[in-house]
């Protein structure tokens, strides 16, 4: 299935380097089997937003590709487009699902001031510091999301080990208090979970980390994803992005997660 959207075909890519996706013809299969509750790893991809009365279909049709393994509790939908299309809006949430939306932004180069903390790639053992930072800093503090987190730093470790990607932290006294990661698809590069301690927000050091990763990294477009109007989609234009596609997906989260 041919994909318009620059930021659904990165996000497929990523997905391909630790589970698989399939080609149903008019629809795509994603599986992240060694996490079957990454609710945006474990999905269906359309070609555009689910019409009105199509919804119980693609519900029955995410129930016959994944919802055999009774680990993966949620329902998430994703579909091809630019605009930020949602479709049958109240459909979807009439069956419990939460529209998502967010930016794609691209950039050639990045610009940004030196910052004062170090920054330097991450060692594949540093992974595990990644997820600790970025469990402090969620908004969920239960065990299964700590398990996600650190499913999700050995996935990352993978990718430092096999030269398929590099992550960068930025360090204060010599602890690290932000990270991300830039993973080369073909011609662009995919940025990955930008993020930076409460303590030290509004430093310069997310863009300094920014522009340090897209200089280490030959491609033709860097890629990033952002929720539209957030503090980071303000930080990522200042630095040299801009907004090329708005894109839309639906999760029916587990009722207790």
């Amino acid at each position: 299935m041919h994909l318009r959207s620059l930021g659904l075909s990165t996000d497929l890519g990523l997905l391909a380097t630790r589970g698989k996706v399939f080609d149903r013809g008019d629809y795509l299969v994603a599986i992240t089997a060694d996490d079957p509750g990454y609710y945006h790893g474990n999905l269906l991809v359309l070609r555009a937003a689910p019409q009105v009365g199509k919804v119980a279909y693609w519900m029955r049709r995410f129930s016959e590709e994944l919802g055999t393994d009774p680990r993966i509790r949620h329902m998430t939908l994703r579909w091809d487009g630019t605009t930020g299309d949602v479709g049958a809006r109240a459909e979807l949430e009439a069956a419990g699902f939460r529209i998502e939306v967010a930016q794609v932004m691209t950039a050639r180069e990045l610009v940004a001031p030196a910052s004062q903390v170090e920054i330097r790639p991450l060692a594949p053992e540093e992974m595990p510091a990644i997820a600790r930072l970025g469990f402090a800093l969620g908004d969920r503090h239960d065990e299964s999301y700590r398990l996600f987190l650190q499913r999700r730093a050995a996935w990352k470790r993978q990718l430092v080990e096999s030269g398929e990607a590099r992550f960068w932290g930025a360090f204060d006294d010599g602890t690290l208090v932000g990270s991300l990661g830039l993973v080369p698809l073909g011609l662009v590069a995919r940025y990955q979970d930008v993020q930076i301690a409460t303590s030290h927000r509004r430093r310069g050091i997310a863009s300094a980390l920014l522009a340090t990763a897209a200089r280490a990294v030959k491609c033709e477009q860097l890629v990033i994803v952002a929720v539209p109007g957030s503090e980071a989609a303000r930080v990522y234009e200042r630095v040299g992005f801009q907004i090329v596609e708005t894109t839309a997906s639906a999760c029916r989260y587990p009722r207790s997660r």
